[in-house]
C-alpha cells in the first residue's frame, strides 16, 4: 500500500469538507500559490489566503518551496496525496451522520441541477402519487401527469429511486454491470462538452 497519512480531528474537519475538495485536489496534485489557487478555482485572493492558511495550521498543507521576489516571497502550498480519515476523529456522532455529512451537500446540487432542466420543459411541476401494481408510486410530473415521456426518452435526465428483489449473486452481478458502464461511458469523455453527473447508490435494504 502507497504511504498515507492518518488526520487528527483537527485536519479531519477540514480534509471531509465538500467546500474544500476542489482545493485539496488542486494542492494534492501539485504545489500552488495563493495567487495560482485564486486564479484556478476563481476566489478572491483574500479568500485563497485564508483556507491555505486553515490547512498550514491544520497540518494539512505544507509549503513545499519559497520563490524569491522583490518584495514578499512567494509560497507554494502542498497537500499529500493520500490520507485516512478514522471515523472516530470526525465530529459526526454516528456513522450513519458521517456518509449523510458527505451524501446531503452533492444530492442537494444534483437536486438544484434536475430542478432547472425540468423547469426548462414546463413551467408547473409537482408529484403525482398513484397506486401501483404492488406499492404505491410518487413521480415527478407537470400538470397532464407524470413525466414518464421525460424521464424515459432521450432527455439525459434520470431520477429513479428503485427497489428491486435481488438474491446476492444478482446484486453482485448488476453492480458489476453499472461500474462497467461507467467505465466505459468515461471512454466517451470529450473535452469542451458539457458535464453530467451520475449518481450511483446501491444497498441492501428497501427505502420508502
Amino acid at each position: 500500500m502507497p504511504p498515507h497519512h492518518v488526520a487528527t480531528a483537527a485536519q479531519a474537519a477540514l480534509l471531509i469538507r465538500p467546500d474544500l475538495r476542489p482545493l485539496l485536489q488542486l494542492l494534492m496534485q501539485g504545489a500552488r500559490s495563493a495567487a495560482e489557487v485564486a486564479r484556478e478555482l476563481g476566489m478572491p485572493l483574500a479568500r485563497a489566503s485564508y483556507l491555505l492558511g486553515q490547512l498550514q495550521r491544520a497540518g494539512v498543507a505544507g509549503i513545499e518551496r519559497v520563490d524569491a521576489r522583490a518584495g514578499r516571497p512567494i509560497k507554494r502550498y502542498r497537500v499529500a496525496p493520500r490520507w485516512f480519515i478514522p471515523y472516530g476523529v470526525t465530529a459526526a456522532a454516528t456513522l450513519d451522520d458521517l456518509w449523510l455529512g458527505q451524501l446531503a451537500p452533492r444530492m442537494a446540487q444534483l437536486a438544484t441541477l434536475a430542478a432547472r432542466q425540468t423547469q426548462s420543459y414546463a413551467p408547473v411541476w409537482g408529484l403525482w402519487l398513484s397506486q401501483g401494481d404492488t406499492d404505491s408510486n410518487l413521480e415527478l410530473g407537470d400538470e397532464t401527469g407524470p413525466a414518464h415521456a421525460l424521464f424515459a426518452g432521450d432527455e439525459p435526465l434520470m431520477l429513479t429511486i428503485a427497489t428491486l428483489r435481488l438474491g446476492d449473486e444478482q446484486a453482485r452481478r448488476l453492480k458489476g454491470r453499472m461500474l462497467a458502464l461507467l467505465k466505459e461511458a468515461a471512454e466517451w469523455e470529450t473535452p469542451g462538452a458539457a458535464p453530467h453527473t451520475l449518481s450511483l447508490l446501491l444497498v441492501r435494504g428497501a427505502v420508502d
